[in-house]
């Protein structure tokens, strides 16, 4: 079973696939992590200092992790902003969080404000799920995780992932909060 976990940056995207791994006693494929170790990228954005994924070989990498786990009980956890590209899975995640927590968690990690900014209007467009939505269709859930911990979260995934919870897109919007 392929479980996708996407969001913009800083939605708790590690955090919770950390958790929700040894909840379901699953493997772990951190996104980013996949690329670094692989490099599958083509370089450094001039402007905004970016990766820029090689997407094709990525899919690829990811699609011969998945072969492994075919026809397994196991789950396999895809956990990055780029994941919900991949088509095969059983279940896609999209975390959210309103802009004004994102803004502050980004700026603890010492983002630079145009970046941080760019991701604010990403969320609060909700780019990823749309994106999520069109390549998953029903297969894409939401959480939004502004005001809840980690392991409530989890909790949460957990129900959809049980069937008794549903969180179809389209539930949380954060257009009111554009700068």
């Amino acid at each position: 079973m392929i479980l996708l976990l996407t969001g913009t940056p800083g939605t708790g995207k590690t955090t919770i696939s950390r958790l929700l791994s040894q909840e379901l006693e699953a493997k772990l494929v951190l996104v980013n992590q996949l690329v670094d170790q692989k490099h599958l990228y083509t370089g450094l954005d001039p402007e905004k200092n970016y990766k820029i994924v090689d997407l094709p070989n990525l899919l690829g990498e990811m699609d011969e992790i998945s072969q492994n786990y075919q026809g397994s009980k196991d789950w396999l956890i895809f956990e990055g902003h780029l994941s919900h590209y991949y088509q095969p899975a059983d279940l896609v995640v999209v975390l959210r969080a309103s802009p004004s927590i994102l803004e502050k968690r980004l700026e603890k990690r010492g983002w630079k404000p145009e970046k941080i900014k760019e991701n604010l209007e990403a969320e609060a467009l909700d780019i990823c799920a749309w994106e999520a939505g069109d390549i998953h269709g029903a297969l894409a859930q939401e959480v939004d995780t502004t005001h809840s911990r980690p392991g409530d979260v989890v909790n949460t995934i957990m129900g959809i992932i049980r069937g008794d919870l549903t969180l179809p897109l389209g539930g949380v919007s954060f257009l009111d909060q554009i700068k």
